[in-house]
């Protein structure tokens, strides 16, 4: 279980559209109504599981230990110079969804601004669980949350996610036909972590394109060795170049 923070306003703004501004007073005031009964039905907990890297091609990371692999081309790059990879779900409790079904039928504007309240309120605690596993895990980097429905990687995969690390038996968190998440102020996400206790080299994120760079380990891709990695021919500094490949750079 985690505990829920005071909703940041300005994250919920942000929700009903309001960019970079504030709502006026009396919007402000109407959302600190919506804000106690929000705090009273939501239960949040989260579950987690932090799996190795055990290799990976251009399009599927597969990870030791676990029966999910994560494919497409978009986590591939999400996930390049990591060694583990962090499944999380996490969510808001059933409460939420019943508060806003009530308020749907009673007070429509109140319901909108208690939907997005509760969007930021889910953000918070996975900001929560990401500092939590910082504290745990200071040696390590951590990429953005990366979601199943986000480029390429299927919205499907949310089932194997959540079996993955239990969220059914322990969260209450479950899949609708359509691989929705029930209940719905819910979030799944999928974190690399990199080893910051190793030299690090410059990997090419694009096909040829050397200006899209990120920082990422030596000895850090999934196979153990240059071979197998995703970025084997972008690399600027493959381990396992040849005399003839390494006086062309």
């Amino acid at each position: 279980m985690v505990e829920l923070k005071p909703i940041r306003m300005e994250e919920a703004a942000r929700y009903l559209g309001y960019g970079g501004q504030m709502p006026d007073e009396t919007i402000l005031n109407l959302m600190r109504e919506c804000e106690k009964p929000l705090m009273e039905a939501c239960h949040p907990a989260y579950s987690v599981g932090i799996f190795d890297m055990e290799c990976c091609s251009e399009e599927e990371v597969k990870l030791a230990e676990c029966a999910l692999t994560l494919t497409g081309k978009d986590i591939v790059k999400h996930l390049v110079g990591c060694t583990k990879v962090v499944l999380m779900a996490a969510t808001l409790g059933s409460g939420v969804d019943t508060l806003l079904r009530r308020l749907q039928k009673t007070e429509m504007p109140k319901a909108l601004l208690t939907d997005a309240m509760a969007g930021a309120a889910i953000e918070q605690i996975c900001d929560d669980v990401q500092a939590e596993l910082q504290r745990k895990m200071p040696l390590f980097r951590q990429t953005w949350r990366f979601s199943p429905g986000y480029g390429d990687l299927p919205l499907s995969m949310q089932d194997d996610l959540l079996a993955a690390v239990e969220a059914g038996k322990r969260i209450g968190l479950a899949t609708t036909q359509g691989h929705m998440l029930t209940p719905m102020k819910s979030v799944t996400a999928i974190i690399g972590l990199q080893d910051m206790t190793k030299e690090l080299r410059k990997v090419s994120t694009s096909d040829g394109d050397e200006g899209d760079m990120v920082s990422a380990p030596v000895g850090a891709c999934a196979a153990g060795s240059c071979a197998g990695c995703a970025y084997h021919d972008s690399c600027l500094s493959r381990q396992d170049k040849t005399p003839e490949e390494d006086g062309e750079q």
